[in-house]
Formats: C-alpha cells, sequence, structure tokens
C-alpha cells in the first residue's frame, strides 16, 4: 500500500497534484537527499534529468545532474535499512547511429553527451542491484509524445511540439525534414510501463541486464502530420526550420527497437500515432 507521494523536482508542480507532497531543491545536494529521500521510502523512481541538447550545451551540468546526482540518489537509497526498489529511466540515447532494427542485446554506444550519461547511470544502477544495496531496473524510454506544457530543452522536444502546439492553435518549429523516421510512446503507455517495471518481481528482471528497451511505435514526422490534420489541428501553423544539430543527435536514436524481452515482461506499447493525439485531445 503507498501512504505517500513524494515528488522532488525544483519547481512546485502548479496546479499541486491532489495526493502528493512536493520537495523543492537540487537532488545533486546530498543534504537536501537525505532529507526528501525520508527512512520509511520502500520505492524511487528516478526520472530527474539533464535533458539531451542542454546536457550536450552543457557538458558540466550534465555530468553534475545525470551522473553525480544519479549516484547520489542510489547513495541516499543504500543508506536506507531496507533496500528499496528503483526505477531508473534511461533514454534510446543509449544508442548511437545504431542498426535498422535494434535488438535486447544491442550494443549501447551513444553519440551523445546525454546518451553516454544515461549508459553510465545504466551501469551504476546494475553495480549498485549486483551488490544488493537497491532492488534497481532501468527502462529504455522512446522519445515521449504529446508531453503536455511547454517545450524544454530536449532534442527531441518538437516532436511534441510539433502537434500540441497546432492542436491548440498555436505556432511551432519543426526542425527536421518531413522524412525523418522516431520511435516514440505516449506519456499515458510510458507511466504505465513505468509502474509495470516497479511492480515486477525481482525474479522476472533476473537475466544479464537490469536494463529493458521498452516498446515504442516508428512514425514519420510527415505522418505525424497527417494525423494532426485529421484530428482537426492547422499543419499550416507548423513552420520548417532546418536545426542542424537537432537533426544530427535525433537522428543518431534508433528508429525500430525489436523489444522481444520487454514485450514478455508484459509491456504495453501504442496502438498508432492517432490514437496518441486523440488521448492528449481528451486530457485538453
Amino acid at each position: 500500500d503507498v501512504s505517500e507521494i513524494v515528488a522532488i523536482d525544483q519547481v512546485a508542480a502548479e496546479p499541486p497534484v491532489p495526493g502528493v507532497r512536493a520537495v523543492i531543491g537540487d537532488i545533486s545536494d546530498e543534504g537536501f537527499l537525505t532529507r526528501a529521500i525520508e527512512p520509511d521510502v520502500t520505492s524511487v523512481f528516478h526520472l530527474a534529468a539533464v535533458v539531451s541538447a542542454a546536457a550536450e550545451a552543457d557538458f558540466d551540468l550534465g555530468m553534475r545532474v545525470n551522473i553525480d546526482a544519479t549516484r547520489a540518489v542510489l547513495e541516499r537509497c543504500r543508506a536506507l535499512a531496507e533496500p528499496p526498489k528503483l526505477v531508473f529511466t534511461s533514454s534510446l540515447a543509449a544508442f548511437g547511429d545504431p542498426p535498422a532494427m535494434v535488438l535486447d542485446d544491442t550494443p549501447a554506444l551513444p553519440k551523445s553527451s546525454y546518451g553516454v550519461q544515461k549508459v553510465i547511470g545504466e551501469y551504476l544502477i546494475g553495480e549498485y542491484a549486483r551488490k544488493g544495496f537497491v532492488d534497481a531496473r532501468a527502462v529504455r524510454l522512446p522519445t515521449i509524445t504529446i508531453r503536455p506544457g511547454k517545450p524544454n530543452k530536449a532534442a527531441s522536444s518538437f516532436v511534441s511540439s510539433i502537434l500540441r502546439e497546432p492542436l491548440q492553435g498555436q505556432r511551432a518549429i519543426c526542425p527536421v525534414a518531413p522524412e525523418m523516421q522516431l520511435w516514440v510512446q505516449s506519456p499515458r503507455v510510458a507511466i504505465h510501463n513505468l509502474l509495470r517495471a516497479h511492480d515486477l518481481s525481482a525474479d522476472e528482471w533476473a537475466g544479464p541486464s537490469r536494463v529493458v528497451n521498452l516498446p515504442g511505435l516508428t512514425v514519420t514526422v510527415a505522418e505525424m502530420i497527417e494525423a494532426l490534420t485529421r484530428a482537426g489541428g492547422d499543419a499550416g501553423l507548423v513552420e520548417w526550420q532546418p536545426d542542424a544539430a537537432i537533426r544530427r543527435l535525433v537522428g543518431s536514436w534508433p528508429v525500430a527497437m525489436n523489444t522481444a524481452r520487454a514485450d514478455a515482461m508484459g509491456f504495453h506499447k501504442d496502438t498508432d500515432i492517432d490514437g496518441i493525439i486523440a488521448g492528449f485531445i481528451g486530457q485538453l
């Protein structure tokens, strides 16, 4: 049973989420973590990160948050009386210039600071799990769309913006070509999969790796715009402004995965891009 949910962030959610206690601070501050992750905590979902383009632009910040703070979270978990469950969100950016179809045993050879930092995080949680300090499990998320809120500093931020903004009558910029393929997952399915990762037993996570590639949907930018139109959005609100840096980063990520292990473990996937858009509209 869950007695309390604590959300650690740098800003409080607006509006506040009923039943969730917000704790504001910097997770790279070990003193703050000691106060925020209290002794009776049994589960930790570690989603905090400096995202792709931001980590590429500010190497030191990416290292401090994506590696140093991840280890600080693990150390705080290690100090608890009982090893907690820890779900770590990694990323498809763990792969760089991968084959046309990524398999469960495809080597993670990232081509970005963010991807490297995520792979290091995977190894850290695997080692802390091996030592018995935490019951850790890691999931490599596809690009999540359509995220609510505003654009962020992720290289893939446009994947949400080109749908989210036009559906609300606002302009959006697309920095890549219409034919670019993407590997995506909706927020609804991502939340289900994070809970699934948590609820699976340690035995069900047994194997050579504590990391699993999550199922996704392959879609082109052009197909996303077509679906936007079918949903009543104005494709004319999407402005095409090529950005070589964004194209290079996003273009180094997988566009298709054979997720046999995740499928066998009961993780979910989206059916089509139209369903993802319908889910977003239903929450407006």
